[in-house]
């Protein structure tokens, strides 16, 4: 399939039983040609091209369609030739006389796409972006992108042309921040700062223990050998409330950065259900956390 640019298919894709089947198709729509039945000997020599992209495939089509009287569809397959094999002298005799007869009495549109697109005319398929239409009539033409569609409206007085630029769409908006991600985030918040409490509290009640332990080891006593002495009771409490501490103060940079996301999703949260178009006008906002501390970060447009 041509692109929607009027490039053909590149030959170094197109496989050996594509091209049998091309040259198949090619002697078909000879045969048929030879035999008077243009309207089907313009079908063969166009799945030909389909196959195998060739001039000589399309300009046959050309006049397999214009012998069959479908004026519009070989001028149309003549643009695709004039445009496409511009190099090509046999074919201009014929792709001339062909639009001369019909230019004057039609609408030529010139479509483009900014980026490679698909498109259809009144709901078919277009091969090529230059083509004819009747005049005096609205016509649909829709460009479809990888993401997304874009359609407009073509019309215009017999003999004119009309050049149609088809933009691409743009990205859709990320969706609103919904309320149940506020409420998880509140819910999280909770429990961290209900986890964190219950740290500091444990962290706290060894304190006495270790005070204890270290006037003993500094006060004289004996040790049976079986039993740690007194310094190395101190030291084993002084480690357990070190990793106590440092598990609290994890806890209390993670509670804080997790009360932080949760009061700008409760700003930023769509408690109305307003257009995701009107909210993302004013503020985006984001978070970063680090060993040293945290940022709140706020972008807006206006």
């Amino acid at each position: 399939m041509a692109a929607a640019d009027g490039s053909p298919a590149d030959p170094g894709n197109i496989s050996v039983e594509e091209r049998a089947e091309a040259a198949d198709a090619y002697d078909q729509g000879t045969s048929a040609y030879l035999s008077e039945r243009y309207e089907l000997a313009a079908h063969w020599f166009e799945r030909a091209y389909r196959l195998v992209p060739t001039s000589t495939a399309l300009l046959q089509a050309v006049r397999a369609h214009h012998k069959a009287g479908n004026s519009i569809r070989a001028a149309n397959l003549a643009l695709q030739v004039r445009d496409e094999y511009p190099t090509d002298e046999r074919s201009k005799p014929i792709t001339e006389a062909v639009l001369g007869a019909v230019q004057p009495t039609h609408v030529l549109v010139q479509a483009e796409c900014e980026k490679a697109c698909t498109l259809e005319l009144d709901g078919a398929l277009v091969r090529h972006p230059s083509f004819f239409v009747t005049p005096e009539v609205e016509h649909s033409l829709k460009a479809a992108f990888d993401k997304g569609e874009t359609s407009t409206f073509v019309q215009g007085a017999a003999g004119s042309t009309k050049k149609v630029t088809l933009t691409a769409p743009a990205s859709p908006s990320a969706p609103p921040i919904p309320r149940w991600a506020f409420f998880s985030s509140l819910g999280a918040t909770v429990a961290l700062g209900a986890v964190t409490v219950w740290s500091g509290i444990d962290a706290n009640n060894g304190v006495s223990a270790y005070e204890s332990a270290a006037r003993s080891a500094s006060s004289p006593g004996i040790n049976n050998g079986a039993s740690p002495t007194p310094a190395e009771q101190a030291q084993s409490l002084l480690d357990e409330g070190r990793e106590k501490e440092r598990r609290t103060n994890i806890l209390i940079g993670v509670t804080v950065g997790m009360a932080a996301t949760t009061a700008v999703l409760g700003v930023f949260t769509n408690w109305k259900g307003e257009s995701r178009d009107a909210a993302s006008k004013r503020i985006e906002p984001s978070i970063g956390v680090s060993r040293n501390g945290g940022a709140l970060t706020i972008k807006g447009r206006f």
